[in-house]
Parts: structure tokens; sequence; C-alpha cells
């Protein structure tokens, strides 16, 4: 009876230890492709606030050459109209024209500015993300070796139960 209680509480000490070693290496696993995953996520995100930037940088070259562009298609309007009086008009619209510039121009590069933000929050939520998957997988560790010493002093005792039967 005891060769026989032996073996059970073998074998059952053996399949908890498997059980226990496939939670290990499962909770291992899930951590490290959540962690891959969003390391891909993040370099996909800095390389996209580059590519706002640049987006951004030709927005306002565009915007400058418009007005650099229609600055002298008036100059030129008034060159070719031969009226001096043009002359002081243009140099009234000129200064409203420069404040719309430099609006735009704010308005691009805040605009860019906010996206880049919202860009680095993602990352760092993300790094928060990655953090918890680490911990997720130590913590399942732990549990699945605290289930195997759980599993090995019931076995232990169902054991010492039989021996003194």
């Amino acid at each position: 009876m005891c060769i026989s209680a032996a073996v059970i509480a073998g074998a059952a000490l053996v399949a908890s230890a498997t059980g226990a070693a496939a939670s290990i290496s499962s909770a291992k696993t899930n951590a490290r492709m959540q962690k891959y995953s969003i390391d891909q996520q993040n370099k996909q995100i800095k390389e996209d606030r580059e590519i706002a930037l640049l987006q951004a940088q030709e927005a306002e070259a565009a915007r400058l050459e418009e007005f650099r562009r229609q600055r002298a298609a008036n100059l030129a309007a008034v060159a070719g109209s031969g009226v001096g009086q043009n002359i002081s008009f243009l140099e009234g619209i000129a200064p409203a024209e420069e404040r719309a510039l430099r609006l735009d121009l704010r308005n691009i590069r805040m605009g860019n500015l906010m996206q880049r933000n919202r860009m680095a929050d993602q990352i760092k939520v993300n790094q928060l993300s990655r953090q918890v998957a680490g911990i997720n997988a130590r913590n399942q560790t732990i549990g699945a070796v605290a289930g195997f010493v759980g599993d090995a002093a019931s076995i232990g005792n169902a054991y010492n139960d039989t021996r003194g039967a």
C-alpha cells in the first residue's frame, strides 16, 4: 500500500511541477510578446512623429512661399499700373498680411507640437504597459511556485496520512 501511495504522491508532484513550469513558461512568453509588441508600437510612433515634423516644416515652407509669391504679384501689379497711390494701399495691407502669415505659421507649429505631445504621451503609456507586462509575468511565476508548494504540502500530508493508516 505504501508503494502505491508513494507512486501516486510522486506522480502528483510531477504533474504539479509540470503545470507550474508550463504556467511560468507561458507567463514569460506572454510578457516577451507584449513587450515586443509595445516596442514595435513605440518605434512606429517615433517614426510617425518625425514624419509629422517634416510635414509641418513642409507646410510652413509652402505657406511662406505662397506669401512671398502673393507679395511679389502685388508689387508687380502696382509697378505695372504706374499709379503711385496703389503703393500706399499695399503698405496698409502688408501688415495685415504679415499678421495673417505669422498666425498661420503659429497654427502649423502649434498643431505639430500638440501632435508630437500626444505621441510622446502614447509612448509613455506604452512604456508603463511594458513594465506592467513584466510585473504580471513575475506575479504569475510567484503564483505558480506558490501553487506548486501548496500542492506539494497537500500531497505530503496525504502521503503521511496513508503511511500512518
